[in-house]
């Protein structure tokens, strides 16, 4: 039996699948300059050993987690991508009837909201990303927002934004959460729309962001954010809150900016095709990959990402003034490894990254000005091995997990049901 590769170049690659243990598996290369498209709806795989060398890509797709036994080695010394997709924004004019379909996940990791989701009427509000795949409360969408003052480009009916989605805890490189320096490290709502705009739900001024995404972790300690078990000095280890791995939550659609003429109320009857300015949708999720064997290495090049997608800009009047809403950012999604030894000695900074993408940019095409879609969230990174042992993951001479993995990265127990 045997899964098969869709290769960019549309040329199928075989990799054997899940044979008996007395059976020889056989090993896979990823080799410089290839890339490799595999789906995941084709089910997990094993083999002997995995490489991907420096210049290879494994990239990753479909509904569910990424899978991969090896009963010898897994090597990456090139990019090993589960990453959510990022919305593209929105470049057509006058088509209020065609939504904006929200970007899809990484493998596992939920789909981010659409904008302007309704084909016979005005959307008052974008459509929340997804929690997990098919499930919603992830980022919140954006409120539309609708004035009778046509001036000044339509500026001021400019909706707001999704919401970020979320996965793991925050983890703030500064104090200030609005710095760049925290940017995929902490969801955040989208920004408000023009003051001077009326929110399409609430009829009041300024259309309102969408607020980030439902809480994954909602018990009060921070100590079990994790999945599994993670050993302590001499005591029963501490378990962690999440039952199961999962993916990353997407990113909340951003709201319309509708015009409504002088004397008429909200909503309008039909679809306003001049003046009726799509949101950006949001950004999918990070993915989900278990990759299980006896040594794990990464080497100077090689990366693992289950980052979030980056939510789209909304539609424009005038060049880059973004008077729909952005969408929001994707959360990070999960990445997992078990193994006998986990070996970074060689890994470069943030060789392991799961965080969340950016929103979509607001007004003068900037983040986080008025009109942009939230950030995403960071995900989880878990290191399984041997009693939790941090001495079996060995990392460069000098530096610490949180410079190699974003977040940093758990070392855990060994767990059977991974």
């Amino acid at each position: 039996m045997h899964i098969a590769f869709g290769a960019a170049s549309g040329v199928c690659l075989l990799l054997p699948a899940l044979q008996p243990a007395s059976t020889s598996l056989g090993d896979r290369v990823i080799h410089a300059g290839e890339t490799v498209v595999y789906d995941t709806s084709n089910g997990p795989f094993g083999l002997d050993n995995l490489e991907i060398q420096a210049g290879g890509v494994l990239r990753v797709v479909g509904p569910d987690a990424l899978r991969i036994y090896a009963r010898e080695s897994i090597t990456i010394d090139g990019l090993l991508d589960l990453s959510g997709f990022d919305h593209p924004g929105v470049f057509t004019l006058n088509t209020p009837n065609q939504p904006e379909l929200g970007a899809a996940g990484g493998p596992g990791g939920g789909q981010g909201g659409t904008a302007s989701r309704q084909t016979q009427a005005v959307t008052p509000q974008g459509s929340f990303g997804e929690n997990i795949q098919g499930v919603l409360t992830g980022g919140g969408g954006g409120e539309s927002g609708w004035s009778s003052d046509s001036s000044s480009f339509g500026i001021h009916r400019r909706a707001a934004g999704g919401g970020g989605g979320v996965f793991g805890p925050a983890e703030l490189v500064v104090p200030q959460v609005f710095d760049e320096a925290n940017a995929g490290r902490v969801a955040l709502p989208g920004r408000e729309g023009a003051p001077m705009a009326n929110g399409a739900i609430s009829l009041a001024q300024q259309p309102q962001g969408g607020a980030i995404g439902s809480p994954v972790f909602s018990d009060a300690s921070g100590a079990n954010d994790f999945f599994g078990r993670k050993a302590q000095g001499g005591g029963s280890p501490i378990v962690g809150e999440l039952l199961v791995p999962r993916g990353g939550q997407g990113g909340g659609g951003g709201g319309d900016a509708t015009f409504v003429p002088t004397g008429s109320s909200y909503p309008p009857p039909s679809l306003v095709f001049s003046h009726q300015d799509k949101g950006g949708a949001g950004g999918g999720g990070g993915g989900l990959g278990v990759l299980i064997s006896r040594e794990i290495s990464l080497g100077p090049e090689g990366r693992i990402v289950a980052d979030g997608g980056a939510g789209g800009t909304g539609e424009n009047t005038n060049f880059f003034n973004h008077i729909g809403g952005g969408g929001g950012g994707g959360s990070g999604g999960m990445i997992a490894l078990q193994a006998e030894m986990i070996d970074l000695s060689q890994a470069s900074t943030v060789s392991l990254s799961a965080l969340g993408g950016m929103g979509g940019a607001g007004a003068n095409d900037a983040h986080r000005a008025e009109g942009a879609g939230g950030q995403g969230g960071p995900g989880l990174i878990q290191l399984h091995v041997p009693n939790g042992d941090e001495s079996h993951v060995l990392l460069p001479v000098g530096v610490g997990l949180s410079e190699v993995s974003a977040p940093k990265a758990h070392v855990l127990l060994v767990e059977a049901s991974l």
